[in-house]
């Protein structure tokens, strides 16, 4: 599962470049940043949030494996 946590952690990062994409066609230059502020920090927390999800998998996987007889 720590692959499936990982490719939603790199679709959230696509999404905060194509909010940016579609935010510069209505403002441009260095407004984009500061409209898109809002977005890229909850983006910035749901990525924080799906990281520890990996970081749990990965843990639960070594410790599956230490756990295995046929080590």
């Amino acid at each position: 599962m720590t692959a499936g946590y990982l490719a939603i952690y790199i679709k959230l990062s696509d999404l905060c470049g194509e909010a940016a994409e579609v935010t510069e066609m209505d403002y441009g230059g260095s407004a984009v940043n500061e409209v898109n502020s809002e977005f890229d920090s909850a983006l910035g927390k749901a990525q924080d949030e799906v990281m520890k999800l990996a970081v749990m998998s990965m843990t639960e996987n070594l410790c599956t494996l230490s756990n295995n007889t046929e080590l």
